[in-house]
């Protein structure tokens, strides 16, 4: 029988966010996540996910010598993880566990989640980021986990255009790789991109977009994705939880064209960008992005 594929799906806002962890705790929490039933409410109950050290080592390809200890370092050192928030220049942060527990003659890890982070991970039904977990398994770096989280939030674009601010911030980024962007490049962006490409197959391409000198945004692009649709719908099989379906076509748009919702959000994107860096819209837009913009009759 065919194993179905595991899903993380958590709200934008914690895609964006500055998460604090090392690759083995992302590791956890990100296989807790997937047992999650994003689509239901958030009651105490279903804040408390449960994994096994073996689902670490299949899911992962770690070697069972250190598996155990691994994972049980993991769910010790995650209670004192939090994860920052910006919201209308406020910081905000938030731990990510409540609880954590371990029994280690069985094998097994359980961590109740921050009941502040509930929003983020449950009744998400807009706004929020859907991957297959086995696509960042084989990942070494919590730099290419996080930029694949960052890209995945406009998989139907195809286009991340995002602040170097927002960058240092999700990457979690110190002041040694802040201070100088040939380091950010060096150790962060071009080794992450590269662990993309190779890992998962995703054709990456970046560019720094400058201000005059200084570095003002990034620029990815990539193929477009189908989104994940969250099936709401009352299940008759408990194993139906998560469901991919082929997004509609649009009987106004020529397949080859960005619909009108994709291209008005790369343009709010675009605008955004330029305002900051103070420069043409022109920069940021893709032919791809003119040709969609002519199509629809828009107005730059």
């Amino acid at each position: 029988m065919k194993k179905e594929p595991v899903h993380v799906v958590i709200g934008n806002e914690l895609v964006r966010a500055a998460h604090g962890l090392s690759l083995m705790e992302k590791r956890v929490l990100m296989l807790a996540i997937t047992k999650l039933d994003s689509t239901a409410p958030a009651l105490p109950a279903n804040l408390v996910s449960r994994i096994t050290v073996k689902e670490l080592i299949t899911q992962y390809d770690i070697d069972e010598k250190i598996a155990y200890s691994q994972a049980k370092a993991a769910i010790e050192s995650l209670m004192s993880r939090y994860i920052r928030v910006k919201n209308n220049g406020i910081e905000s942060r938030m731990q990510w566990a409540g609880q954590s527990n371990y029994k280690s003659n069985e094998g097994w890890l359980e961590i109740e989640f921050w009941h502040r982070l509930a929003p983020m991970l449950f009744e998400l039904k807009n706004h929020f980021t859907a991957y297959k977990l086995s696509r960042v398994s084989g990942m070494k770096s919590v730099y290419s986990w996080r930029l694949f989280e960052l890209l995945m939030q406009f998989k139907r674009t195809g286009l991340l255009n995002i602040p170097i601010d927002d960058f240092y911030h999700a990457m979690d980024a110190p002041e040694s790789l802040r201070a100088n962007f040939s380091n950010l490049r060096n150790r962060v962006i071009e080794p992450a991109v590269k662990e993309i490409r190779e890992k998962d197959g995703l054709l990456v391409e970046w560019e720094a977009i400058k201000a005059g000198r200084k570095v003002k945004a990034l620029k990815f692009t990539f193929p477009t994705e189908q989104s994940l649709k969250l099936d709401t719908e009352p299940k008759s099989e408990p194993s139906a939880k998560r469901a991919t379906t082929p997004a509609p076509a649009s009987p106004k748009t020529e397949p080859s064209v960005l619909s009108l919702a994709e291209i008005k959000s790369r343009l709010e994107s675009a605008r955004a960008l330029a305002a900051l860096a103070n420069t043409s819209i022109e920069t940021y837009l893709t032919e791809r992005d003119r040709t969609a913009i002519k199509y629809h009759q828009l107005t730059i």
